[in-house]
């Protein structure tokens, strides 16, 4: 999980370069009536420290642009990132 090439806008998307993170991501279809199921992913992620976080961040039934979606992950990460790396 730590080389999948998929999700990169996700849990990645605003860590540091070379920040070792495993990974899983899932999508659903988006309907008519424009309504997006499920913009996920769930993943550990190395901390400088040596110590890991673990984050799961499911976005479920939205109406935001897949794009938004996934920026609403990579925000999430990178808030609890610095919540753990900033003194």
């Amino acid at each position: 999980m730590v080389s999948t090439s998929v999700g990169q806008n996700r849990i990645k998307a605003k860590l540091p370069t070379n920040t070792e993170v495993a990974h899983r991501t899932g999508s659903s279809f988006t309907n008519d009536a424009g309504l997006t199921g499920a913009i996920n992913d769930i993943g550990i992620v190395k901390l400088p420290n040596g110590k890991y976080l673990i984050i799961s961040i499911f976005v479920h039934n939205t109406t935001e642009k897949f794009k938004d979606g996934e920026e609403i992950i990579a925000d999430i990460t990178k808030a609890t990132w610095d919540n753990y790396t900033t003194k």
